[in-house]
């Protein structure tokens, strides 16, 4: 696997965990006995703790990651998270299992036992009873669930249950209705290509096409640009979080600018994203979406082809409509999440150097 110090912070791995080459663990982490991470999965602990218990399981292209100084991630024993999930700087008890493409938001605490469905969302500061199902965007309880229940879809996310044991309402459950492409080329593939002394591009991503990166700018871990005759502009001090999918087809652009945020387990297609704009964590953004200038599309919603996301508004849902105005603590939040970005790329430039 791909281990990263952060400054001075080593990962702590445990005895017995297996992974991929491609997957990665990353600074103040300290991976529990027996876990077993996926192609790409990724726990990153650059600017926070991520602690995991033993025996858990990530799924391929998975993300843990932290709020910087502000919350960290623990996962609890036992825990199963499937392709593209995302436990994002909050806590998720013994026994459960987050669903493919799933999001955990910051500052939420998950109860033991508890599932969240594939596709939903848990808002930031949420705390859910343990023993029920959560469904949606954002996440409701649905009912309460059985431990045998629970056990099953552990199997069926980890890929261990017998044919016999997996019903089409369990599988639905847990699998995403439209799970994300496989990476089209192997992790790393066109990242040299790209040289920029003062951007960023981690080891995992893989990059194809003409990729224009900004001054102070950054790609992270497992992000695919998958733009062969195309174009993708990401301009100065932006960033594309995590296991992020650029798709574009020969002749097409993509356009980010200054200053603007793309969370983890995005999907974009060529669209616009003008400047200081954020594009949330989980959400998919349509072929012709423009973002205007200081918009944001919230964690999990979904772009028609063409939307026009107005300035300094927040667009929710699926499909994505207008929800309100950003507050100037919104504005601010979002100016410090560029700053802390920056300052990432800066100090994962310098620890390559050393």
């Amino acid at each position: 696997m791909i281990v990263v110090p952060y400054l001075q912070d080593v990962p702590k791995i445990g005895p017995g965990a297996t992974t991929d080459e491609t997957s990665a663990v990353i600074g103040r982490t300290e991976l529990g006995a027996d876990c077993h991470l996926e192609p790409l999965a990724t726990l990153r602990a650059d600017g926070e703790e991520i602690r995991v218990g033993p025996e858990c399981w990530f799924g391929e292209a998975s993300t843990v990651h932290i709020a910087d100084s502000i919350f960290p991630a623990h996962v609890g024993a036992r825990v199963t998270v499937g392709r593209y999930g995302l436990v994002h700087a909050c806590s998720v008890a013994d026994g459960c299992v987050i669903g493919e493409n799933a999001v955990v938001m910051d500052g939420s605490k998950v109860g033991p036992g508890s599932v969240i469905a594939a596709e939903s969302v848990v808002p930031p500061g949420k705390t859910l009873d343990g023993g029920w199902l959560y469904a949606g965007t954002p996440a409701r309880a649905v009912e309460q669930i059985s431990s045998e229940r629970v056990a099953r879809l552990h199997r069926i996310l980890r890929g261990s249950a017998d044919l016999d044991d997996i019903s089409h309402s369990d599988a639905g459950i847990v699998r995403a209705t439209h799970p994300a492409k496989a990476l089209r080329r192997r992790a790393g593939a066109g990242v040299a290509n790209v040289a920029r002394a003062d951007a960023y591009i981690a080891p995992s991503a893989s990059i194809a096409g003409n990729l224009q990166v900004g001054a102070h700018s950054s790609v992270w871990f497992g992000v695919e640009v998958d733009a062969e005759g195309a174009t993708v502009e990401l301009g100065e001090a932006s960033n594309i979080q995590d296991h992020s999918r650029l798709y574009l087809a020969p002749g097409e652009r993509l356009r980010i600018g200054r200053r603007v945020t793309v969370g983890h387990n995005v999907r974009m297609h060529a669209c616009e994203i003008e400047d200081e704009a954020i594009v949330g964590m989980g959400s998919i953004i349509g072929r012709g979406t423009i973002v205007r200038a200081g918009g944001c599309v919230a964690a999990g919603a979904v772009t028609e082809p063409g939307t026009e996301v107005a300035a300094g508004q927040i667009w929710s849902g699926r499909p994505a409509r207008a929800s309100r105005s950003l507050s100037p603590q919104n504005r601010m939040l979002f100016a410090i999440g560029v700053h802390v970005y920056v300052g990432y790329a800066k100090n994962y430039l310098k620890g390559r150097k050393t």
